[in-house]
């Protein structure tokens, strides 16, 4: 069962979003010429990041500590990981520009993603004007096994397992777990090929 969270949009609770965000402004904003700088704040920022693992900017996430990197991984511009469940990545996975890895969600049912703000309002499914509503939201972590490469701009959805070895292509859309040894391609991705 999924829990849902209820929440001003912009009231995440607690200092940790902030904290996250402030260190991702300067790793963002550092010259190229600093990586040792950048490669220092990136520990501080995520949960885990392994021997020889190589992270450019810029780089996007909420929250950091949920994500670890294992060893002789890299990500390369522009990827986004929305962590607000876990995000585990594989020694020696590559992820190409782009990649966007979600752990969060909403209901697709209106009524479950818009609610009243108040838990006192009576709620029928009708919207008042002159009530305040938030949204819902849920998390799901996604892992990422070994020796996988993820395309460019590939998208992996809440709740996923990626086995080892696999191959994502570019611009997927990933929303089922992905065996060992599979590349899939498409939206939404489908095995192409299995590797004996």
């Amino acid at each position: 069962m999924v829990e849902l969270i209820k929440g001003p949009l912009n009231t995440k609770g607690d200092s940790s979003w902030e904290d996250a965000a402030n260190l991702l402004w300067e790793i963002n904003n550092l010259p190229p010429n600093q990586q040792k700088k950048k490669n220092e704040l990136f520990k501080e920022l995520l949960g885990e990041v392994g021997e020889n693992t190589f992270i450019y900017t810029p780089f996007q996430c909420n929250l950091g500590f949920n994500i670890k990197f294992g060893k002789n991984c890299f990500a390369n511009v522009n990827c986004v990981f929305l962590d607000t469940d876990t995000i585990e990545i594989g020694d020696n996975t590559m992820l190409a520009p782009g990649v966007n890895i979600f752990t969060a969600n909403h209901p697709a049912k209106t009524t479950e993603r818009i609610v009243p703000l108040d838990d006192d309002v009576e709620f029928n499914g009708e919207y008042d004007d002159s009530v305040d509503y938030t949204f819902t939201n849920y998390s799901e972590p996604v892992k990422i096994g070994k020796r996988c490469w993820i395309g460019a701009n590939a998208i992996i959805l809440p709740g996923i397992t990626i086995g080892d070895n696999c191959v994502i292509a570019a611009g997927s859309v990933v929303t089922k777990d992905v065996p060992s040894n599979c590349t899939v391609a498409g939206v939404p991705a489908r095995i192409i090929s299995k590797e004996e």
